[in-house]
């Protein structure tokens, strides 16, 4: 929770607790966590820590196209399992992260693949869930799964993952943040299919999947920005919108990400936050020119 907060004028506020509800006014100490340092700058918080549980399994799951992996993950979050996450890569792009740690990568079979991570109190409640996750992927036309048990192994997955925009991030003009529900998630990779063949375009995509949040690759050509960057870009935060998402789920806006605002949001919303900026801070001090800006 966030504690201690100064704003640009000099106010100290002291938000959150240790109450476990809280309804007492607007809240402002999740307004000033999402403000990306242009409100006012936080100097003390205190973070809630959870214990680790105590079984674990990662689960590899390839598929032959990217429709058919992401069509899987809706099913796993209605089926009554819990992951801690479903992660969404593409083989070319994580063999390519693998040997630039210089390790391999268990599954090199498919097209798509979801990484799949699993934490539980019980071990029979963990592989409980790992098989009706094996049954729903491959009911979705899923190959063989690859279970990684050892904490070692689990490691090593997730450091690889971990690693892709490291590696992609040489030939890459811009990586996007795009969100929607995870029900949207297959019309959104079906979209990002069609433009990339409308362009010619190479598009590589990994994200959390059972988030919705997906990050689509433009990638350079010739070692430059291709002509089509900014065009190609818009009509894939227009499709993203289009199907109730946002332009960032995780990144945030700040600099880069301004001039696309209007597409996601409406003119009122945005004098609404430009209100919300001039409040905490009228000099315009903090962050200037991120978010939304001053008009």
């Amino acid at each position: 929770m966030l504690r201690v907060f100064v704003v640009p004028t000099g106010e100290i506020l002291r938000l959150g607790g240790k109450l476990l509800k809280n309804n007492t006014g607007y809240n402002l100490m999740h307004l000033i966590i999402g403000s990306e340092g242009t409100l006012g700058i936080i100097t003390e918080v205190t973070l809630k820590l959870y214990p680790r549980m105590r079984y674990s399994v990662t689960l590899i799951a390839p598929f032959s196209s990217r429709r058919d992996a992401i069509r899987a993950v809706p099913k796993i979050l209605r089926s009554g399992a819990n992951p801690l996450a479903i992660e969404y890569v593409e083989l070319e792009e994580i063999l390519k992260s693998a040997e630039h740690l210089n390790e391999r990568w268990p599954v090199e079979e498919g097209f798509s693949q979801l990484v799949i991570i699993l934490t539980d109190v019980s071990e029979d409640s963990l592989y409980a869930q790992a098989e009706e996750i094996e049954r729903l992927c491959k009911e979705s036309g899923s190959g063989d799964l690859v279970v990684a048990e050892a904490r070692e192994e689990q490691d090593r997955v997730l450091r690889i993952r971990s690693n892709l925009y490291t590696t992609l991030k040489p030939d890459v003009c811009d990586i996007l943040d795009i969100v929607v529900p995870p029900s949207m998630l297959a019309e959104l990779i079906d979209i990002i299919e069609e433009l990339g063949a409308e362009y010619g375009a190479k598009l590589p995509v990994y994200g959390h999947a059972g988030d919705g949040n997906l990050h689509a690759h433009i990638m350079k050509v010739d070692g430059h920005a291709p002509e089509y960057f900014e065009e190609l870009k818009r009509k894939i935060y227009e499709a993203t919108v289009k199907l109730g998402g946002a332009i960032s789920g995780e990144h945030g806006i700040g600099e880069t990400r301004i001039k696309d605002l209007k597409l996601a949001l409406s003119s009122k919303e945005i004098e609404l936050m430009r209100e919300i900026k001039r409040i905490f801070d009228p000099n315009n001090i903090l962050n200037p020119g991120k978010v939304v800006g001053l008009a």
